[in-house]
């Protein structure tokens, strides 16, 4: 295919034709949503999870759209609708339903010290593909989708606060030599032992900061 994996954000009330094209050509759709300014909620708009792997709408979308008061129902009711349903619980961390297996997943987010969460859910996104793409298990997938997120609302800007390996790396070896993490959000980050280079650079790790103008009040 084009691509191995696309992301698709879902708009209501208009279709995008590219969905159906891109699984059809073979790739892997992953999507997400916006917030409905209709205030509708239909679900009729979420028509085209028909030809996506899976998607990741946050817990007050998730439960919009399904009818529901609790976003663990809601993935597993979006579950019927879309091999994988991932919702996003914010400071709770994420919960996802494999609509195939009837496998589900719940990890529990990090702590940090959240500066700017501008794109802290489309880093979310791709950290889920990466390890849907590279086939690691279902929680492992979520915790590392989670963990990417957190680390990039530590940093101001969009794009620019994504996390790379050394990042990670760095995190994860600071994360072990002190406590100042739950026991059992560590006990679910242990996978990355066997994914991370050895960490070169102390956490936390100096950044470009994006230059940003401010209005004189």
């Amino acid at each position: 295919p084009p691509a191995r994996a696309a992301v698709a954000s879902l708009v209501p009330g208009r279709g995008q034709e590219w969905v159906a094209e891109a699984a059809r050509r073979g790739s892997r759709v992953f999507a997400d949503v916006g917030w409905d300014d209709t205030g509708r909620w239909d679900p009729a708009d979420l028509s085209e999870l028909e030809h996506c792997e899976a998607f990741l709408p946050n817990a007050e979308e998730a439960m919009r759209y399904t009818r529901t008061d609790c976003p663990r129902a809601a993935a597993r009711a979006l579950s019927d609708r879309v091999p994988l349903a991932v919702v996003t619980l914010g400071s709770e961390g994420a919960y996802a339903v494999d609509g195939r297996t009837g496998e589900t997943a719940e990890v529990p987010a990090i702590s940090v010290e959240a500066l700017d969460p501008t794109g802290a859910g489309d880093v979310f996104v791709a950290g889920f593909v990466t390890g849907t793409l590279a086939e690691w298990p279902l929680a492992d997938r979520l915790a590392f989708a989670g963990l990417t997120a957190a680390l990039s609302v530590q940093e101001f800007g969009g794009s620019l606060s994504a996390p790379g390996w050394v990042e990670i790396a760095a995190w994860w070896q600071h994360a072990r030599a002190y406590d100042d993490q739950p026991a059992r959000a560590l006990r679910r980050y242990a996978f990355l032992d066997r994914l991370l280079p050895a960490a070169a650079r102390p956490w936390p790790l100096r950044r470009a900061v994006p230059t940003i103008g401010f209005r004189q009040a």
